[in-house]
């Protein structure tokens, strides 16, 4: 699948516009996130995931605050805070947690030592998404 928005390092973190909501303003989305291991490979995939255009937009300035040295966080999350990415100077954290009263919850969390080059990386993948808003 082609996406909007792709974050592929250190797991392959895929977003796909589905809908636009002008009055909040949001996105709708499929996200896909891939997890490769030595002995295995985790996957995770969702429709109707939503995302604030306004969170977006913060999340880029949060991750040149957090280059610059003038932020300690960075945090990008969707409107129901299911999925959540955060990025400090030492670490980068996903955390997907779902809640559906009729299956149960699953949680998965990956961590690792985030670098500078990363964040960088991931400004330049920002930056080159056309918004429109």
């Amino acid at each position: 699948m082609n996406y909007d928005i792709e974050l592929p390092n250190p797991f392959g973190f895929g977003i796909k516009i589905s809908e636009i909501e002008d009055r909040l303003p949001s996105i709708g989305c499929e996200v896909a996130l891939t997890l490769e291991f030595s002995r295995g490979v985790f996957s995770y995939s969702a429709k109707d995931i939503w995302f604030e255009c306004s969170v977006l937009d913060e999340f880029l300035a949060q991750l040149k605050g957090l280059e610059a040295g003038i932020f300690c966080k960075a945090e990008f999350y969707d409107i129901d805070r299911e999925i959540v990415l955060s990025f400090t100077k030492e670490e980068i954290d996903l955390s997907v947690h779902l809640i559906d009263s009729e299956i149960g919850t699953g949680h998965m969390e990956f961590k690792r030592g985030s670098d500078h080059d990363m964040v960088i990386q991931y400004i330049e993948h920002l930056e080159g998404f056309a918004k429109w808003w």
